[in-house]
């Protein structure tokens, strides 16, 4: 029984890992498409 619970801690930890991977690249995505939109609509920011 505590082989279970260690190995499914460690399964848990790795689909949770690469669930933050993945969402990680969303956002980026989202991210340069919403820019993209931002600025094709009110235009540069001035900085």
């Amino acid at each position: 029984m505590p082989e279970l619970l260690f190995y499914g801690g460690i399964a848990l930890m790795a689909v949770s890992a690469a669930t933050a991977v993945i969402a990680a690249v969303v956002f980026r995505v989202t991210k340069k498409r919403l820019n993209a939109r931002l600025e094709a609509e009110y235009g540069k920011t001035p900085q």
